[in-house]
This record gives C-alpha cells, structure tokens and sequence, in this order.
C-alpha cells in the first residue's frame, strides 16, 4: 500500500476541508438572475457560483481516492497474521537484551536501537493478535463515542453492510474485482460493528445477520487467500 499516498491524500482533504468552511454561496445571485432575468444577472451568477463549482468538483474527485486509500487500509488491515508470533517473539528478545545492546560499538547495531517510551508502546501494540485491526478498530470507536451517538453509527455500518450483502449475495457486482470489494466491505463493517456495539455483532439485537453473512462470504478470500468468514471471526470479539 502507498502510504506516501495516504499522506497527501490526507494533507488535500484538509486543505479541501477548509476551503469548504469557508464556503460562500451564491444565493443572492441566483435570486436576482431568476427574479430579473438578463444577460448581467446570469453572468454575475455564473461568475460567483463558477469557483464553487470548480471547488465541489474537487471534493468529488478527493472522494473517489479517499474511497481507494479506504479500501487499502481495509486490505491491509485484515491482512493474514499468521507472523505476528514470530514478530512478538523478535521483539521480545529485542527488548531482553536491549540494555546490552545499548553498550555496542558496533554502529550497525547501536543505530537500531529504540527509544525506552517508543518500545513500550509498540509492545502493547504488537500484543494484539491483528494490531492494524485493533488500530482501525480504536479509531472507529472512539469515534462513536465522541460522537455520542452510538445507535446512529451503527445504523451507517448496518446499512454498508446490507448494501454490499445484497450486491454480493444477488451478484449485481460489476466483476471479480468489485465482488471483492464488496465482501472486504461487508468483512470489515461486521467487525466494527463487533467491537463497537456493547452487545456484539453475534446478539439477537444486532441488526446484521452474522450467520447469513459468514455462510455467504466462506466462499470468497481476503488479504493472502484466507477465507473471509475465517478473517471475520479471527478479528471479531465475540465470535472467536
């Protein structure tokens, strides 16, 4: 995945950001141009309204990429961990003997070492069976919580998924590589909605169906071939 990409897609959507805020229409404008109809009036209209539209056009070509940098987060995210017990085994070991390797003349190696407060915090973060899941998973709960409308977030993820179930599920997906779209979409909602909701994706008052969902996307593959209803139970709280 393109981090680089990532970045600028970020430090563009912050500038569109701002811009956007300070946004002014052209009611006036528009009003005078219908009410009193003439060629002054339209071009007044079209001149306030011209650089907004630009703008709006903007916006709209960010949110095509953004959906991309979204779906690669996603992919990578739920990529296989099937090395992440070799990777806490190396770390564990790094940490052990990293007050001897502080003391090395070697420059190879005393150039790899990590600073104390940054090598605790990535201990807890690789402790976790899927950490870029967790981090995803962080994120979007903290902001439901922020939000304060927890019921109202759920109710996105729901309708996402039951958007991209019936795509898939119908086979209204324009190829392979939208299918699989779908299903990594489908994949990753269950699992917000996992950790978001109090009472799981698995309860009686969830409003999507796990078990429809697991039985349909057992036939579809993820990040490295894995089956996707095995990458949604490994990465959700309450199915495991």
């Amino acid at each position: 995945m393109c981090f680089s990409g990532l970045d600028k897609g970020d430090r563009a959507g912050q500038a569109l950001l701002q811009r956007i805020r300070a946004y002014q229409d052209g009611s006036d404008e528009i009003r005078a141009a219908i009410s009193h109809p003439s060629p002054d009036n339209e071009e007044a209209a079209w001149r306030k309204i011209g650089p907004s539209v630009v703008l709006l056009r903007e916006c709209f070509e960010h949110s095509q990429s953004l959906g991309t940098y979204c779906v690669q987060v996603n992919d990578y995210s739920l990529g296989k961990t099937d090395r992440n017990r070799a990777i806490q085994n190396d770390f564990s070991y790094y940490r052990r003997t990293l007050p001897r390797m502080v003391k090395s003349q070697d420059d190879g190696i005393a150039s790899n070492v990590i600073p104390h407060e940054v090598s605790n915090q990535m201990s807890l973060f690789y402790a976790y069976h899927n950490p870029m899941v967790k981090t995803v998973v962080d994120s979007a709960s903290q902001f439901a919580k922020d939000s304060r409308n927890e019921p109202l977030v759920l109710d996105c993820i729901s309708a996402l998924a039951a958007g991209s179930f019936n795509t898939v599920k119908q086979g209204k997906s324009d190829g392979p590589e939208s299918e699989r779209l779908c299903v990594l979409v489908l994949a990753t909602c269950c699992i917000l909605y996992d950790w978001i909701s109090p009472q799981g994706v698995g309860s009686a008052q969830s409003s999507i169906d796990i078990k429809a969902v697991l039985d349909m996307v057992s036939e579809h593959t993820l990040a490295d071939n894995t089956p996707a209803d095995k990458v949604v139970r490994a990465n959700c709280r309450t199915l495991r």
